[in-house]
């Protein structure tokens, strides 16, 4: 089922539940609140962070305490933790479990009759040539006006102006 349909379907009949060949949503599967779904990966990001400080000071005591090449494998892991903390960050806790239809909601016609959607196209299709035409013969009579009267912007006045 494509998004756009999955999104707005719903069956909608009468009678029981049993009646019914889709689910009621159940207030535990419903994803998380923005604001919620926010603090959990702001949290993410500042642990991972955390973790990066750490990599940081251990390679200083690494190459304080042994002078070995070994103080480069926190650096690495210091330069690549940013990268990876802004990617999971990003990702947030999305699945496409996350996308509720209410119960009984109505199915959009457009989404599922090819027929009314060729309609609904076509409908504005034609409202869109009869906006250009229109604006297209506005834009012509503003310059057939223009050639007729020219530009005035520029030329004296034939009264002479008296001062006061």
């Amino acid at each position: 089922m494509k998004s756009t349909q999955r999104r707005f379907h719903a069956t909608h009949t009468s009678g029981s539940a049993q009646g019914r060949s889709g689910s009621t949503q159940s207030i535990t599967s419903l994803p998380d609140s923005p604001e919620l779904d926010r603090a959990h990966r702001l949290s993410k990001y500042v642990w991972q962070m955390a973790v990066r400080v750490v990599c940081f000071i251990g390679a200083v005591l690494v190459w304080t305490t042994w002078h070995t090449w070994i103080a480069v494998i926190p650096i690495v892991l210091a330069a690549v933790i940013p990268w990876v903390a802004v990617i999971l960050a990003n990702a947030g806790n999305h699945g496409e479990s996350d996308i509720v239809s209410p119960a009984g909601a109505i199915e959009l016609y457009d989404a599922v009759d090819p027929r009314l959607r060729e309609q609904q196209e076509d409908a504005r299709a034609e409202a869109y040539r009869t906006e250009q035409e229109r604006l297209r013969e506005q834009a012509q009579q503003a310059q057939e006006e223009w050639q007729r009267n020219g530009d005035r912007s520029r030329v004296w006045s034939a009264k002479p102006r008296t001062r006061r």
